[in-house]
């Protein structure tokens, strides 16, 4: 019987395959929150969503026509970012990945500083003075800058995700804001105190793409965006995204050795076109929207005389953060209609001066950023959109009152810290790679 079964050959072996050892569900579970090499992790896209929701809560009005910072959804981000950003810094930290803390003090310190000085004082100017109107969502939502920074893990190859991911989101709630501006083409200015938000997504996509009619059609989409707001913030922004365009345009085509003269003209031109637009502004302002220059000035002068009574460090914001203004008939209180002038009337002279290094470093940083991925295209696009949004940013609340809206404050924030920590993985890596 043996006989008639096939002989083996007496050198064969049956090997076991090796298979992957089985993970508990726990550990399948915990696995996307690890930092990975390729896209975004489970955390990180929870803290781009809660980002993604500021955004919209920011947009509120041309999206829902209801402005929802002014409603019990002023703080819903905040209550969400808390839990989601301490998650996605255990799991940086545990892995070993959470951005060195010495860098990203080194840059944000001066706004900490400040953030620290606020709450302490509106916790003053709360509990000892019941003070309704105190500056503690300013200090709480500035305080968070570091965090935001130290989200974004220090690996290199992680950066190409964060820019694709944040350019999305750019570019998605400025055509969202669009399409809802449009569709309540009657109600006046409903992007009013976010028109650097819209623009700066479209001025972001005209740098992220390279098809040239997609650059035209974010330059239709930016303009559009300012004619139908009729808003005096929207048409600064918009000349300033222009101006950039076009100058930055001359700049990459010019030989290394030209770009300082070039520098220098660009600079004249900037400065001559801007005077002509002023003088047109005051030549045609019937036609223009006002910017309602009699509240404005009134609420300015009532900010620099209590800036006068105490110049050196202000009020230290245990006053409120309004002022009285007396219309026709009634009074009402109401804000500065100037974040920068309320730094500077609650905080002095020290106050404006933290605010200003701080804001300042950041932007150098930014800049250094640019500079550092000339040759990564979409790495540049970001950085070149995140410090014109700085810019914008600090355009629009030197001229409204956004430093106490939590969406805003969010945006405002989230987007820098991240930038800040982006910025830094960017520049070690650019470092890394000229050493031989």
């Amino acid at each position: 019987m043996n006989s008639l079964l096939p002989r083996l050959p007496q050198n064969l072996s049956f090997r076991r395959r090796i298979r992957a050892p089985k993970q508990a569900p726990a550990s399948r579970l915990a696995r996307p929150m690890l930092v990975a090499d390729g896209g975004l992790r489970f955390t990180e896209c929870l803290l781009l969503g809660v980002l993604l929701l500021a955004y919209f809560l920011s947009l509120s009005m041309p999206l829902f026509g209801i402005p929802f910072h002014r409603t019990f959804l002023n703080h819903a981000a905040l209550v969400l970012l808390g839990p989601v950003l301490a998650l996605h810094l255990a799991g940086l930290l545990l892995n070993r990945q959470m951005q060195p803390a010495q860098p990203v003090l080194g840059v944000c310190w001066p706004l900490i500083l400040l953030a620290g000085w606020a709450l302490v004082g509106s916790a003053v100017a709360k509990w000892e003075f019941d003070r309704i109107d105190s500056y503690i969502s300013f200090g709480t939502y500035l305080m968070l800058l570091p965090f935001y920074a130290a989200a974004v893990p220090q690996r290199a190859e992680r950066l190409q995700a964060w820019a694709v991911a944040l350019l999305f989101i750019w570019v998605l709630s400025s055509t969202a804001a669009l399409i809802g501006e449009s569709v309540r083409f009657n109600i006046a200015a409903t992007l009013h105190e976010i028109e650097y938000l819209v623009a700066a997504g479209f001025f972001a996509m005209y740098y992220a793409v390279r098809n040239k009619g997609l650059k035209v059609l974010a330059l239709v989409m930016m303009v559009a965006a300012s004619v139908i707001n009729q808003k005096l913030t929207g048409y600064i922004i918009l000349a300033m995204a222009l101006l950039h365009i076009l100058t930055a345009a001359g700049w990459r085509r010019l030989l290394p050795s030209w770009r300082g003269l070039y520098g220098s003209g660009a600079v004249v031109f900037t400065v001559v076109v801007s005077t002509a637009l002023a003088l047109l502004y005051f030549e045609f302002r019937e036609f223009l929207p006002s910017g309602n220059p009699e509240v404005r000035l009134a609420q300015y002068d009532a900010a620099l005389r209590q800036f006068y009574q105490s110049p050196i460090w202000g009020s230290g914001f245990i006053d409120g953060s309004g002022e009285v203004y007396r219309g026709a008939f009634q009074a009402l209180y109401i804000p500065t209609h100037s974040d920068v002038l309320d730094i500077l009337k609650h905080g002095g002279l020290i106050g404006l001066a933290l605010f200003a290094f701080g804001y300042w470093k950041i932007f150098l940083l930014l800049h250094r950023a640019v500079k550092a991925t000339l040759d990564q295209p979409l790495l540049n696009a970001y950085f070149v959109s995140v410090r014109f949004f700085q810019v914008t940013a600090l355009v629009t609340f030197s001229l409204n009152p956004l430093l106490l809206k939590g969406p805003f404050l969010i945006v405002i924030w989230c987007n820098l810290g991240l930038a800040v920590g982006m910025a830094l993985t960017a520049l070690r890596a650019a470092e890394a790679a000229r050493q031989p």
